[in-house]
């Protein structure tokens, strides 16, 4: 009986082990065969392309690079006009898409003087993308050139449509700070119904303003926003009515202004 147990034993183990083999041999081999030929197929593609890419590299290259002849302009134009941009741009016109100098395009575009500011983009295969930020003309700084709202000044070729703004004028390289003061001071006065036309900063240092009406106010050289807020709230109280019989108010005084009328003999001393 324990010969017949132990030659049981052993059928089992060897069947045991058997069907481990047999198990194992089942596993696929394709997959992996699949595999290799997929790989093998994309590099003989890879190889194939390069090798048709190298043979006509000057016909490919030409065909990406092609020649920039469109121009689109993304933004709305008020001063600029489309030949103007034209004209900027022709030295640049027929450059390879990746050859184009886009520096260039857009430092050309901006000594226009007036754009602001350029953003040129490609836009493959042959255009340009152009948005022009123009210039903001807030006065005329003398007879020949403008300030933006930064007091920056620009030079266009015709001053004809700036006539209506107001003159700022002043000693050169004040631009700014002339600009800065025009702004506060229409902040002041927006209660008053005055509108400045002219600013002027000597070469002192002092300030003189005239409004839309005529009025002129000499404002002098300290505390200046101080005196013309104390100008605007007695404005409002006792010179609204007798504005227009008034020619100059005088602010440079700490308790008061003087007033000159339009008619000397009935000039007086307003205080507060």
């Amino acid at each position: 009986m324990a010969q017949r147990s132990t030659d049981q034993s052993r059928r089992l183990q060897r069947s045991g082990s058997s069907r481990r083999i047999s198990l194992r041999s089942e596993q696929p081999l394709k997959p992996r065969r699949a595999g290799r030929l997929a790989w093998l197929t994309v590099t003989l593609v890879l190889l194939g392309t390069t090798g048709i890419l190298l043979m006509n590299q000057e016909a490919v290259s030409r065909y990406l690079n092609r020649p920039i002849d469109i121009v689109k302009v993304t933004s709305p134009l008020v001063h600029v006009t489309e030949g103007e941009v034209r004209r900027l741009l022709a030295a640049y016109m027929h450059e390879g898409f990746f050859d184009i100098d886009v520096r260039g395009v857009k430092q050309g575009l901006e000594a226009h003087p007036w754009i602001a500011q350029a953003e040129v983009k490609r836009v493959w295969p042959n255009s340009l993308a152009l948005k022009l930020t123009e210039e903001i003309a807030i006065a005329r700084w003398g007879d020949e050139a403008l300030l933006n709202q930064y007091g920056r000044r620009f030079t266009p070729a015709r001053l004809d449509a700036a006539g209506s703004l107001p003159l700022l004028s002043g000693p050169g390289g004040t631009e700014t700070r002339i600009m800065e003061q025009f702004q506060a001071f229409n902040q002041i006065l927006a209660g008053t119904g005055l509108r400045i036309e002219q600013l002027n900063l000597s070469d002192r240092g002092s300030w003189e303003l005239q409004t839309s009406s005529g009025l002129q106010l000499v404002v002098g050289r300290v505390d200046v926003r101080s005196r013309l807020k104390r100008f605007a709230v007695i404005y409002a109280r006792r010179l609204v009515n007798d504005i227009a019989d008034i020619q100059q108010i005088d602010l440079r005084y700490s308790n008061g202004f003087t007033v000159r009328k339009k008619h000397p003999a009935h000039s007086k001393v307003a205080a507060r």
